[in-house]
């Protein structure tokens, strides 16, 4: 029998935000659903308004497997080769 400690070593991060665009006009805009309700029909209300504050841009939606797990790697790279923001929503 292997016993593992529930505790764990966390390694240090050394994260920074991005800085944010000053506008959305033309830019690919990122929805990253976490499947959890009612994130699909936050997104779909919030994909409409930005449709009609700035008519040009692009949208790209994809979804999490598991709102308890991270996005893997094949939907991360999509939204790295697809976006130029992405907007992250958690529901309950």
């Amino acid at each position: 029998m292997k016993l593992c400690s529930p505790l764990g070593h966390p390694l240090p991060l050394n994260l920074s935000s991005s800085a944010r665009p000053k506008s959305l006009e033309g830019l690919r805009i990122g929805f990253l659903d976490n499947m959890k309700a009612p994130v699909d029909k936050m997104m779909d209300h919030l994909e409409r308004r930005l449709r009609e504050m700035f008519p040009g841009i692009e949208t790209y939606r994809t979804s999490k497997y598991a709102a308890s797990i991270p996005a893997d790697a094949q939907i991360l790279q999509g939204l790295r080769l697809n976006c130029d923001v992405v907007i992250n929503a958690l529901g309950d």
